[in-house]
């Protein structure tokens, strides 16, 4: 008989665990083809990272000239972006899954490239069109942006996890594989943001940003496909993790810091601003605060004058036009210069625009803004709405419109925006804009240009710098400048006979107006190198109106 084998000895450790291949043997010859290209493959997802969020930055420069640059606008198209991205991590898993190919997700990046250089030729038309469906400041955004740039950030969405099937070996390796790739696509949302924010907006208009993010998207595409593997995508049964960490936004706590003896009036946040009202007994002043920047100023005695010098020089519109019925104040602050006209003129009509509706109530509330027939005040934004005025509708336009620390919004600054105000204008109409600039010097910056595009658009353009009669022309200041829609220019000395002739009902009295025409610049300022402000282009919020 045949000895007995003996029984073979049960292992006491776990059967040792073999790698299981992500892409199936059928495929390996593609899979070789891709290991040696996978810094193509990071470029790639790095590149795709930096466009999503330049082109999420851009949009809000697109988007403005129709619904403003407001919390609407960067809620709707955070919203937006974040959105295509849960939908692109979706279908860019499924989809690697079921064709894992190099040369489909690199296609997938063409026609997104493709997509961005469409949105450069259709925005305008987008803009206008949902404008005119009826689309408000809130709605209107969220559907443009949905229109314009919900397709090509979700085929960028499809980017991470298509990359991270493709560069998955084993199973082994897909968490250290698909922590490195989403780290590379942050740190070019981290670079897309920075260069757009820094470098793209102060030196190129919108249009040629858009563009250039297109083709830098689609030429990393075409330098990076496979050509040499277009063979059948490979199956595999590998699956990728996608995290998505959706971040929130808040807004800190900005109440004003009370000096000694203040009493705090109002204080109310609102999408736009942090308000506060603050009486000042030791001053007699009454103070309206943007956060921590003072926005107008008033006596509390009667007639509650203003503390904010610079509205006084609204009147000098009164000088270019001394018959004018309707005027329309673009940004409220405290009501200051649309009181001083309407005791200027009770009959006069005064319709006063803000993007907040709560600076109007504050207005009407605590800064003496009459409760009269003929002022009317309308939230809305400064552009929207006098797109929607009838033509020739005004006599004076008076722009005084700041976001918070003093900058102007881009879009109502530009040469398209003055030519729709002059539009409005009746026949002889004046245009009157307060900024904050040096005339001369390096904080001169805002002031050249903001001169250069208002005088591109109307006949005769006028600057008055309050303290230039004192030798401040090169410290920043308030300077207001005075636009009229008539072809007879107003030299130096008429602009003295005509100061001398003034008559107001206002506190804003003859003396004033006498001292206000001092401050003309009678010299014009040298313009040639300054930036003419268009909706494509205008930098403003990177000018210092500063002086270092």
């Amino acid at each position: 008989m045949a000895a007995k084998q003996k029984p073979k000895p049960r292992a006491s450790a776990a059967p040792e665990l073999k790698p299981a291949p992500a892409i199936a043997p059928d495929d390996q010859r593609t899979a070789v083809a891709l290991i040696p290209a996978a810094g193509g493959l990071n470029l790639l997802v790095f590149v795709s990272g930096a466009v999503l969020m330049g082109l999420e930055i851009v949009g809000s420069r697109i988007l403005a000239p129709y619904f403003g640059n407001s919390v609407f606008v960067w809620g709707s198209l955070i919203s937006l972006f974040l959105i295509a991205l849960s939908l692109g991590y979706f279908i860019g898993g499924w989809l690697s899954d079921r064709w894992p190919s190099r040369a489909l997700m690199n296609g997938v990046v063409l026609a997104v490239a493709a997509l961005m250089m469409l949105i450069a030729a259709v925005a305008a038309e987008v803009g206008s069109a949902v404008l005119a469906a009826g689309f408000g400041e809130k709605s209107g955004p969220f559907l443009a942006a949905t229109i314009l740039f919900l397709l090509p950030s979700l085929g960028m969405g499809m980017v991470s996890p298509f990359a991270v099937r493709l560069a998955t070996q084993t199973v082994a390796s897909v968490g250290r594989v698909a922590g490195t790739l989403y780290a590379l696509s942050t740190l070019g949302s981290i670079a897309g943001t920075m260069l757009t924010t820094f470098m793209l907006i102060p030196s190129f208009g919108a249009t040629a940003i858009l563009k250039g993010l297109a083709a830098a998207l689609g030429i990393t595409a075409i330098a990076t496909f496979p050509f040499a593997s277009l063979g059948a995508a490979a199956r595999g049964s590998a699956a990728a993790l996608v995290a998505l960490a959706l971040g929130w936004w808040s807004v800190g706590d900005s109440r004003a810091a009370l000096p000694p003896g203040a009493t705090l009036v109002r204080d109310v946040a609102t999408p736009y601003h942090h308000i506060a009202v603050i009486d000042d007994r030791a001053t007699g002043t009454r103070q309206l605060r943007f956060d921590r920047f003072t926005e107008s100023s008033i006596e509390l005695a009667p007639p509650h004058r203003t503390r904010s010098a610079y509205t006084e020089y609204f009147h000098l519109a009164f000088l270019a036009q001394p018959d004018i019925r309707r005027t329309l104040f673009i940004g409220a602050g405290g009501g200051v210069g649309p009181r001083a006209f309407h005791a200027h003129d009770p009959h006069m009509d005064v319709d006063v625009v803000d993007i907040d509706q709560a600076v109007l109530d504050v207005a009407r509330l605590d800064f003496y803004l009459e409760e009269s027939p003929r002022i009317r005040t309308i939230a809305a934004d400064g552009r929207t709405f006098v797109r929607s005025a009838p033509d020739g509708h005004y006599d004076c336009i008076i722009l005084d419109a700041f976001t918070i620390g003093g900058r102007i919004p881009f879009h109502l600054v530009t040469r398209q925006y003055f030519e729709l105000c002059r539009r409005k204008l009746a026949p002889g109409g004046v245009f009157v804009m307060n900024i904050n600039s040096a005339v001369r010097g390096p904080a001169s910056s805002i002031f050249l240009s903001i001169y250069k595009t208002i005088d591109s658009a109307f006949p005769h353009t006028y600057a008055f710098a309050l303290g230039l009669d004192q030798g401040l022309g090169d410290q920043s200041t308030n300077i207001v400048l005075v636009a009229v829609d008539d072809q007879h220019a107003i030299a130096a000395p008429q602009w003295k006979a005509l100061a001398d002739q003034y008559q107001s009902a206002s506190y804003v009295d003859r003396a004033s107006v006498q001292r206000m025409v001092s401050d003309l610049v009678t010299a014009p300022p040298d313009t040639t190198a300054a930036p003419l402000f268009t909706d494509d282009y205008a930098p403003i919020e990177t000018m210092s109106f500063e002086s270092p």
